[in-house]
């Protein structure tokens, strides 16, 4: 009988392990959208002198993120995407499914007036803070700090320049 009693030991043990497993998933999967709807609410502050001057206007749809584990509508990371306008050009932040211990990247794309360059966004774990990569184009850049300047930089590459 001890092997039996060992066994539902074991059994028990396991299942408390996977019970605190989902329980940390469930907490980096809070964390990863809390992250997410910070990063929102940073541009839409960065950008509140073109709403206030209604220049633009954030959208926001659902959106399922997908990973290699998760690769259909089972995922489990339900979020938004946002977007604005500039003229008739789109900025869209699309986020990323979740990565390791959390991890945040946002697809940014619409930073360029033809299309040819594509950017994203990623949390610094140990900063907190957002680090801007091109990840297409002429070439892939070094991360930068993502910063109201560098931001406001990107966009107004996307607005045609008149002389005159």
């Amino acid at each position: 009988m001890d092997e039996i009693q060992r066994l539902s030991d074991l059994l028990a043990a396991n299942q408390r392990y996977e019970e605190q497993k989902q329980q940390r998933f469930q907490d980096d999967l809070a964390q990863w959208n809390a992250s997410i709807e910070a990063l929102y609410a940073q541009v839409g502050t960065w950008l509140k002198p073109l709403i206030d001057a209604e220049q633009t206007r954030f959208e926001y749809e659902p959106h399922l993120a997908q990973g290699k584990g998760y690769p259909d509508e089972n995922s489990p990371f339900m979020t938004r995407r946002m977007s604005f306008f500039l003229g008739n050009h789109e900025v869209a932040f699309v986020p990323d499914a979740m990565g390791a211990k959390g991890q945040v990247s946002v697809s940014l794309a619409g930073v360029s007036l033809h299309g040819q360059e594509k950017y994203s966004l990623q949390l610094d774990p140990l900063r907190r803070d957002w680090l801007l990569k091109k990840t297409v184009g002429v070439k892939d850049s070094e991360p930068v700090a993502f910063t109201a300047d560098h931001f406001g930089k990107l966009l107004q590459a996307v607005v045609p320049q008149r002389q005159g």
